[in-house]
């Protein structure tokens, strides 16, 4: 194949794997446990059920009780209960789809051409492709022994403690590690190594890099200091981080961040809607994945069809509002922080539900769009893997290729379409297999409970405008702002504004000691042997990255032969 089929292939795989687990089958969860879950101690009948849009949740009745505890004999899948309800969620989805998508395509040129971030992610992709075609399988990194060295000290690992697996006597190589304690009231320091986040970690630019870890450093002492002195906002919120005031900082953070993005490029966003309202002749989309003008209209009417939906599932417009624009901010933030450092994926450290509760206070706003808000975790949540990260890398990677991209549109429409068809279609179906109570966690278990749990305790307990919360989210903006400042006045200087809207962060809290390897393995690469030593020792950090989902990969097929229903662990970033 040539190298853009070769491309255009894994560009689709990447868009459909991000799909189907903590997208869509958190999306079929929250429509489903509403009323098989409800029973008197969790008291989801009294305060939601009346406020729930029918349309958007499957009723009572034996579609829902064969889902969750398994098909009878000689029944058949009742798909026309399913219609209505999966006819408006997929509505919803696929106008997020076209809206993240034509967000790429407006922001692909500043990204790409003008402030030419690195997307070290796509490292590994591009470099299997690098012409001419040599080595082994035709990839040219793989003839250097140092991929080979990093390749094996990446899987060594993981092979070794397969062996494990069948004698639970034999000594197990450790991949988790004892944290580092700063201090009573300290939060950890979390010193566990995974290869992979070592490999994309090298790519990633030293101040950035730097900044990472600093700002992290920087959040454990803040939060150690704040419970030292017994100040606290709240408990951690739902798919938030586990230092709010960090968290409400970094949201800051993700917000100025976006806004800057939006300021810097706006010669250019003008230039866009001069093309979509005028047609203007001199500037050019044809290096784009759709027109100028098809990106706008598609943004415009998918942004309002999401609003006209939040609507009638029962938010007033303020709130949907809100919750909308931060929604928007939070995936474009996620987005740039994954194109520019590498991470292999990102939460938003405060969830577009919590910022509009703590914003507009639960107080004023009605029940119905409290219990709406519960209802949109099924689309807007937990964001570990996202759709806009993988839409913005595959056109990163179009850029490369010769010829016209409006070709390369349909595939990206082919892979959202069939991933999404397939992975509900799957999902429903080992629901009606097996029952999906017995698989609890996402289907079942406590992460489908949360969000309705929430609804109640919001109706519940109603709270008013939490200012100082919204006081730590414009310190964060306010301190992004000076970041911003002192980089362009000061040219060389370390600290970069993404590493503070990443640094108190899932998972960079999770995985800051390889990044800091990473980080200090390339500054002294280059302090030593300058770019050309870089460029030696690349198919080594290379290895790193391919060696351990290799031996991943090893490790999934033995639990699937010897060890089917069971399997064994394999660390990634959590």
């Amino acid at each position: 194949m040539s190298r853009g089929e070769l491309l255009v292939i894994f560009c689709m795989g990447l868009v459909a794997s991000t799909l189907p687990t903590y997208f869509l089958s958190k999306l079929i969860a929250i429509f489903t446990v509403p009323h098989y879950l409800a029973e008197p101690a969790n008291q989801w009948a009294e305060y939601t059920h009346e406020h729930l849009p029918r349309w958007a949740v499957m009723p009572r009745g034996p579609a829902l009780t064969w889902y969750f505890e398994g098909l009878p004999r000689g029944q058949t899948i009742p798909w026309g209960d399913w219609a209505v309800p999966l006819f408006w969620w997929m509505s919803l989805v696929a106008a997020s789809f076209v809206a993240f998508l034509c967000v790429v395509v407006l922001l692909r040129r500043p990204w790409v051409e003008h402030e030419r971030l690195d997307y070290p992610l796509m490292e590994l992709a591009e470099s299997m492709l690098e012409e001419p075609r040599r080595g082994l399988w035709g990839i040219p990194f793989m003839g250097s022994p140092a991929f080979w060295v990093g390749f094996g000290v990446s899987a060594f690992g993981i092979l070794w403690n397969i062996l494990s697996y069948f004698n639970p006597v034999f000594p197990a190589i450790p991949r988790r590690f004892a944290p580092i304690h700063l201090g009573q009231e300290f939060p950890p320091i979390d010193t566990n190594l995974y290869w992979p986040i070592v490999g994309f970690g090298y790519f990633i630019k030293l101040d950035i890099g730097f900044s990472i870890w600093f700002f992290y450093l920087l959040a454990v002492l803040e939060e150690g200091l704040f419970n030292r002195v017994g100040f606290a906002l709240t408990d951690p919120d739902l798919y938030g981080t586990s230092f709010v005031a960090g968290g409400w900082q970094s949201l800051g953070a993700f917000t100025a961040i976006v806004l800057w993005g939006v300021y810097v490029a706006r010669d250019h966003l003008r230039g866009v809607l001069r093309k979509a309202i005028r047609g203007d002749p001199t500037v050019d989309d044809s290096a784009e994945l759709m027109s100028y003008r098809a990106a706008v209209l598609g943004l415009s009417l998918s942004a309002l069809y999401m609003l006209a939906w939040h609507c009638q599932s029962g938010m007033s417009l303020s709130v949907a509002l809100i919750f909308t624009a931060m929604v928007f901010i939070t995936y474009i933030g996620i987005t740039r922080i994954i194109a520019e450092t590498g991470l292999i994926t990102i939460r938003a450290p405060i969830v577009a539900q919590h910022f509009t509760f703590y914003t507009l206070g639960t107080v004023s706003i009605p029940a119905s769009a409290l219990v709406a808000l519960g209802l949109s975790y099924g689309w807007y949540g937990d964001m570990k893997t996202t759709l806009m990260p993988a839409l913005a890398h595959s056109a990163r990677l179009f850029d490369a290729l010769s010829g016209r991209k409006r070709q390369f549109l349909w595939p990206l429409a082919i892979a959202m379409a069939v991933g999404t068809a397939a992975s509900v279609w799957f999902i429903i179906f080992m629901g009606y297999r097996d029952g999906a109570f017995n698989y609890g966690g996402q289907l079942s278990g406590e992460l489908s409970r949360w969000p309705w749990n929430i609804a109640v305790e919001r109706l519940r307990n109603p709270v008013a405008t939490d200012y100082r919360k919204i006081g730590f989210f414009f310190v964060g903006i306010a301190f992004t702002a000076i970041l911003y400042a002192l980089r362009y006045r000061f040219p060389g200087w370390p600290l970069h504004p993404l590493g503070f809207a990443a640094g108190a962060s899932y998972p960079v809290t999770n995985v800051v000691f390889p990044l800091f390897l990473a980080w200090g393995a390339k500054a002294l690469i280059l302090r030593l042997g300058g770019i050309r030593l870089y460029r030696t020792a690349r198919p080594f950090f290379l290895g790193l990255i391919l060696g351990y989902y290799f031996a991943a990969g090893i490790s999934f097929f033995v639990d699937m032969i010897w060890f089917p229903g069971e399997g064994h662990d394999i660390p990634f970033s959590d």
